[in-house]
């Protein structure tokens, strides 16, 4: 991997810690329902996108559709969802099947070949994060993990499909918030209430968690996203996300005044070599070993 678009990857796993900082300092410290924030976040972002919308219809446009409901409403529906009665730490830790799931789904149907130094290095990244995030009373079974479990299933699904499709990330992020929009707006009218009374009371927590999602999460880290993905293996382009553990473990301590436990330190320690290694090697050929990008 080319070192800017590595440097991009990072950024983008900075932002991604940043929404959890800002999402849960809106949704924990104000009354804002997560399927409202869902709802304004995408507006936001069609708003800024929506030209890409009018654009010629690109080709494999029912494919396109799949991946942007899958990355979208079906992975936020079921992560909401089963938010609602698991808890954080279950979530954190279970949300890094995503890293196998795409890396055995692109094995499987995109015939990538991982090769036994990424294979250790993935192995090392997983253990790190574990390391950081697992605590011995954080997967007591709650019926709300089979949801967070499916959307990181559908996470990684899509993100194996993106290869099959060869569009902009702008017309993939613009058509992505707009089934989110009308899938969340949906469910906020199903299962939420009092919009007004948020709007009134929560008005700038609302809009600055919806804003920071909208811009830096939606629009710059999922399209760039796609884009590497595009560019790159799956299985050096995924596994590259767990590094967003480590940027919200410093940002939680940072920002949140959250204490600095020796575990984050040693499994940031083993993440950051490991996810380096897996950004360098690429993929064998027949004719060549592994060849590391300048």
């Amino acid at each position: 991997m080319r070192p800017l678009d590595f440097s991009i990857m990072m950024l983008c796993c900075l932002a991604w810690a940043g929404n959890f900082v800002v999402g849960a300092w809106a949704v924990s410290h104000y009354p804002v329902p997560p399927f409202l924030l869902a709802t304004v976040r995408a507006a936001i972002v069609v708003a800024l996108t929506g030209g890409y919308l009018f654009v010629r219809r690109p080709e494999k446009f029912g494919l396109l559709l799949c991946i942007c409901a899958l990355a979208g409403f079906f992975h936020l529906g079921f992560l909401y969802t089963g938010l609602q009665t698991a808890s954080a730490s279950s979530a954190s830790i279970l949300s890094q099947m995503l890293t196998p799931l795409a890396t055995l789904l692109s094995v499987i149907f995109l015939g990538e070949k991982i090769g036994w130094v990424r294979s250790i290095a993935i192995a090392g990244a997983l253990f790190g994060v574990v390391f950081m995030v697992y605590e011995p009373s954080a997967l007591n079974f709650d019926f709300g993990l089979i949801y967070i479990l499916m959307a990181y299933v559908s996470l990684a699904i899509a993100s194996v499909l993106m290869k099959r499709i060869n569009v902009d990330w702008k017309i993939y992020v613009a058509w992505t918030s707009l089934l989110l929009l009308i899938g969340s707006a949906i469910a906020s009218a199903l299962f939420e209430t009092d919009h007004l009374a948020v709007f009134k009371q929560s008005y700038l927590p609302l809009m600055v968690a919806a804003g920071y999602a909208a811009v830096f999460v939606a629009i710059f880290a999922h399209g760039q996203y796609f884009r590497m993905l595009q560019k790159y293996d799956v299985s050096i382009v995924v596994p590259l996300t767990l590094t967003t553990t480590v940027y919200a473990s410093i940002l939680g301590v940072v920002l949140l005044d959250e204490v600095l436990s020796p575990r984050y330190i040693f499994g940031a320690l083993i993440i950051m070599p490991c996810v380096f290694i897996i950004a360098r090697r690429q993929k064998s050929s027949k004719t060549a070993p592994e060849m590391i990008e300048p």
